[in-house]
């Protein structure tokens, strides 16, 4: 899958600090001249979520095109009198269905169809500033160029934007090339992310380092990573010390016990929030998007997810590890000492 990657037509930079991640996608979003496209899990009724509120106010009234898709469940905090502005303002707003049990989980913005953003992060203060489980570790990628990747995502977008209106259309077709990848997935359909998380743990030589905040796989994945300790590659897995949804912790702390016996290098962060959701081959490709370690990610959401060993994203990646290393320390037996029986957790995994 990844072994013709090599001639590159791309701008690329992974941003890995709240300064960095915001302030490089407000500047895109306001340098816009014709169109905006951005979707979101979570938009925030807060000061963040205000804030790229009245930006995309005021671009609309400059005679951008501005197109917003939020999730009806991530966003289900965000007002109807936020709506009615940006729809008064003359932003195209859009929502995925409350209900569906299966979330589009997307993290995307699209500028001119000229530079892309794709990560994990979402706009709410708590990527910004950090709440009660203190600063929040997020990554997000960003692409420039006229190339195929950035036009694959905003065809990704169009997709998503119409499917939210009860249009039907086309599948747009992943992209490979100019030295990346851009995989995504759909509501109930297909393996996509499970698929390529197979990939990147076949394809590992050396090492395999994986940040994410929620780490509840299907046993299959779990043997997966088994399977790669037992041929010698070094298999790193960090995750929170507590998450934001309190039953999630006894479901995670399962997984890790599993983990550990399997001989997976679990790192415990302390005193922060890891929400990444970033794998690092062998030291030389790096793996980031918007799919956790879970079944959920894995089988039900859509996501969206990109591949690249470029240079200069792999140096930042490793940059955000290392940069982690104070805070992580090896797992208790607290860590791994769930309270809430396994059948009750196997339901949550699916509902949460």
């Amino acid at each position: 899958m990844y072994n013709h990657i090599s001639r590159r037509y791309h701008n690329l930079e992974l941003f890995t600090s709240p300064s960095s991640i915001f302030g490089s996608l407000i500047a895109d979003v306001q340098h816009a001249r014709e169109s905006i496209d951005m979707e979101y899990y979570i938009f925030a009724n807060d000061r963040t979520g205000h804030l790229f509120t009245d930006i995309l106010c005021r671009k609309a009234r400059q005679g951008v095109r501005v197109r917003l898709v939020v999730d009806g469940y991530g966003s289900r905090k965000m007002t109807r009198s936020m709506q009615s502005r940006l729809r008064s303002c003359g932003v195209e707003f859009t929502s995925h269905a409350l209900m569906c049990r299966a979330r589009n989980h997307r993290k995307i913005a699209v500028i001119d169809r000229r530079v892309a953003h794709i990560g994990g992060v979402n706009i709410a203060d708590r990527y910004v500033t950090g709440n009660g489980l203190g600063l929040w570790h997020d990554a997000q990628l960003r692409i420039e160029g006229e190339g195929a990747a950035v036009d694959a995502i905003a065809r990704l977008f169009d997709y998503d934007y119409m499917i939210s209106e009860d249009v039907v259309c086309e599948v747009p077709m992943m992209y490979s090339g100019g030295g990346m990848q851009i995989i995504w997935s759909e509501c109930r359909g297909g393996r996509a992310m499970e698929e390529l998380l197979d990939d990147v743990v076949t394809s590992a030589r050396e090492s395999l380092i994986f940040t994410t905040p929620y780490f509840m796989p299907p046993r299959s994945v779990m043997r997966r990573l088994a399977e790669a300790v037992e041929r010698g590659v070094s298999v790193v897995l960090i995750v929170p010390e507590r998450c934001d949804v309190w039953v999630l912790d006894h479901v995670i702390r399962q997984h890790i016990a599993r983990a550990v016996a399997h001989g997976i290098d679990v790192r415990i962060c302390r005193r922060a929030f890891v929400h990444s959701k970033l794998a690092i081959v062998d030291g030389r490709r790096v793996v980031i998007g918007s799919a956790n370690l879970d079944a959920r990610s894995l089988r039900l959401n859509r996501e969206v997810m990109a591949v690249t060993d470029d240079r200069g994203v792999v140096a930042a990646a490793n940059r955000f590890v290392d940069g982690l290393s104070s805070l992580l320390r090896a797992p208790e037996a607290k860590d791994m000492r769930s309270r809430i029986p396994q059948f009750v957790c196997r339901w949550f995994e699916g509902v949460l």
